[in-house]
């Protein structure tokens, strides 16, 4: 399928109905939202000490037109980048990809065939249906196990499809454009050290994301298009602030707490520490999921914490 001959994704961004249709749960989301750290900015200018100014930006993994563009204030720190450090290098290569066959083959199936255990009969379809618009066949749903139930389900059908007709992501558009710049592409991860964190997190956990991210057709688009509203705006952080009284199970960040702190908190306390070498010397630019930034264990607190001067540039 030609590139441009995907469909256009037509989820329902929940803060903005929530605004329009719940405005003192609204007011209540936006005065705690507000109060999270570091909840507004997609790139931040690092200072060490004798040291060229580094960046980081904070990336998603879509592939919508104006995002894979590119700004002008990133396309500047690019510009000024000798060094591009990612979460992964070369993500969509054959090595890459042979590492995740090979780590999803020996920790994510189930030949018990108890995967979709809990599910209603409803549920169990969408997840077939939404396994085949990922590429998957649908038989091998009841062999994998949750955790690679819920990874591949947070990934709307949607955005699956764009992916699959050839459209870059963002992630892709940066480690694209410092290529193209001369600068050295450096990954902070390996395939196998970001699945195993998805791993980790508990099965009830797992099961809950399932379960969320089939509730009704619309659910995963939704998330997409609230997530994308969100990033567009240059508000991550706000997403830390979501609770199910306002936007409903799938967005209620409190009840993912053991999923935040192995996927997003512990991979951010390795990020910094294999970035540092990269900021002592200069020059790099440090692009990774928008929503490693925000919080009081963000990546924008832990570098000030390691005794970096960082400031919000866009």
């Amino acid at each position: 399928m030609p590139a441009d001959s995907a469909p256009p994704c037509r989820g329902e961004d929940l803060v903005a109905k929530a605004e329009a249709e719940e405005p003192q749960a609204f007011a209540a989301f936006e005065e705690t939202a507000r109060k999270v750290p570091n909840a507004e900015g997609l790139l931040w200018r690092i200072t060490a000490r004798g040291a060229k100014p580094s960046y980081l930006f904070g990336t998603m993994h879509a592939t919508e037109d104006d995002l894979v563009a590119l700004s002008e204030p990133l396309r500047a720190a690019l510009g000024e980048a000798g060094t591009v450090a990612v979460e992964l290098a070369d993500a969509q290569g054959a090595a890459a990809q042979r590492d995740m066959i090979a780590f999803v083959t020996k920790n994510g199936v189930d030949f018990s065939g108890k995967g979709l255990e809990g599910l209603s009969d409803e549920q169990v379809a969408s997840v077939k249906r939404r396994l085949g618009e990922a590429g998957l066949p649908q038989s091998i749903a009841p062999m994998l196990k949750p955790w690679f139930l819920a990874l591949t389900l947070q990934v709307s059908g949607c955005q699956l499809k764009q992916m699959s007709a050839g459209r870059p992501t963002v992630d892709e558009a940066i480690e694209k454009a410092g290529r193209a710049a001369g600068a050295t592409i450096v990954g902070l991860e390996t395939v196998a050290e970001q699945l195993e964190a998805v791993s980790r997190i508990s099965e009830e956990t797992a099961r809950r994301m399932v379960r969320d991210a089939v509730a009704d057709d619309k659910s995963s688009d939704d998330l997409q298009a609230t997530t994308l509203a969100l990033y567009r705006a240059r508000k991550v952080g706000w997403f830390l602030a979501m609770d199910r009284e306002t936007f409903g199970d799938a967005l209620d960040v409190s009840a993912y707490a053991d999923f935040m702190e192995g996927v997003v908190d512990r991979r951010n306390r390795l990020m910094l520490e294999r970035s540092e070498a990269l900021i002592d010397k200069g020059g790099v630019l440090i692009a990774v999921g928008a929503l490693h930034l925000p919080g009081e264990k963000g990546l924008v607190e832990l570098l000030r914490k390691a005794g970096y001067t960082v400031e919000k540039v866009w």
